[in-house]
């Protein structure tokens, strides 16, 4: 037992988006009360939240013993937020410069809440901004799109090599996500289909082509090799979305029945997969079984298929006579029998 005061994923959240929502109307209520329409003035005052902000989340996790709680998280990422937003206030008028400045304050802000807080989420937030700051230069899209996967292959590299010195232990685990992130970005970066913006067929085409089949074979490999599991996740979704968004880059028609046809080859490899392990010695060959031992795999499955029952169309009870309309009488003048009226 600790000190710590915890409560469950549903209240964190709901906290969450309260608190965020707690911060928002502060703002806006001193910006409608002062009526505050100065574009610096409106930068000063973000940038004052955003310290206010942090500082009560570190004394909230410092003094009160807060722990992934929902109400501090949500302060850090505020301050994140109107801190990004504040700076890029003050950058020159040009639309981009603005998100540039936003964007690179956001990256080392929210490197700063992973430090002192250790939120994956803050790091990933961080990945993402930096991925997106190629946009902002006004360069071609091969270019901006190739500065984005060679920035998110080299946080991978770097990553990567401290997930290898950590192992499963902390910050192992968070090492071993922050990967599986910057290695999907890269992947999305690259697979052009998957944005679905771009027709040129030249040479920068066909190397993403090759690199979208080329990434998740490299990544089940270094995945499997040291069974890695948020890694081999993200490289089986990349696997499945490249043969989805295949026959688009080949130029290719797609045809009604090519969901079914996908769906039964999935089918096949995973039943194929499972039958192949589970005939190993003590269902398990190299490490791998297909029997679910962590209590995790069970609530996955259990929230996937109580989300799949959300998709079911409406489908009126077996017996159930719909309800026969009514005729409407009203409306009728007196003296035309209700001849001008609806009836």
């Amino acid at each position: 037992m600790t000190d710590l005061k915890r409560t469950n994923f549903f209240f964190r959240a709901v906290l969450f988006v309260f608190t965020t929502m707690l911060v928002s109307a502060s703002l806006w209520l001193i910006t409608f009360v002062f009526d505050i329409d100065d574009k610096t003035t409106v930068g000063l005052l973000s940038i004052g939240g955003a310290i206010v902000c942090f500082a009560i989340a570190d004394v909230l996790v410092s003094r009160y013993r807060l722990y992934r709680f929902g109400i501090e998280e949500a302060l850090a990422m505020a301050a994140v937020v109107l801190l990004s937003g504040g700076t890029a206030v003050f950058a020159p008028n040009e639309f981009r410069d603005q998100v540039l400045v936003g964007l690179s304050i956001g990256a080392v802000s929210s490197l700063l809440v992973y430090f002192r807080f250790g939120y994956v989420y803050a790091a990933m937030t961080a990945m993402l901004c930096v991925g997106l700051i190629p946009f902002t230069l006004d360069k071609s899209f091969e270019i901006e799109r190739l500065y984005t996967a060679i920035i998110l292959i080299c946080v991978f590299a770097f990553v990567r090599n401290k997930r290898l010195l950590q192992g499963d232990d902390f910050p192992g685990d968070d090492y071993a996500l922050l990967q599986a992130a910057s290695w999907a970005g890269a992947y999305v970066s690259l697979n052009l289909q998957f944005w679905n913006s771009y027709s040129a067929h030249g040479s920068f085409y066909w190397f993403t082509y090759a690199m979208i089949w080329l990434l998740p074979i490299a990544g089940l490999w270094m995945a499997l090799a040291k069974k890695d599991r948020p890694l081999l996740w993200v490289n089986v979704a990349t696997a499945i979305l490249t043969l989805a968004t295949n026959k688009p880059y080949l130029g290719l028609m797609r045809k009604p029945w090519d969901p079914v046809l996908f769906g039964l080859f999935l089918m096949g490899v995973a039943m194929g997969v499972k039958r192949w392990l589970a005939s190993g010695p003590n269902e398990q060959r190299n490490g791998f079984t297909p029997v679910r031992l962590l209590a995790g795999d069970r609530k996955i499955m259990t929230a996937i298929g109580t989300a799949s029952s959300l998709l079911q169309p409406d489908i009126p009870a077996s017996g159930a006579a719909p309800a026969a309309s009514q005729p409407q009488f009203g409306g009728g003048r007196s003296g035309g029998a209700g001849a001008s009226g609806e009836f």
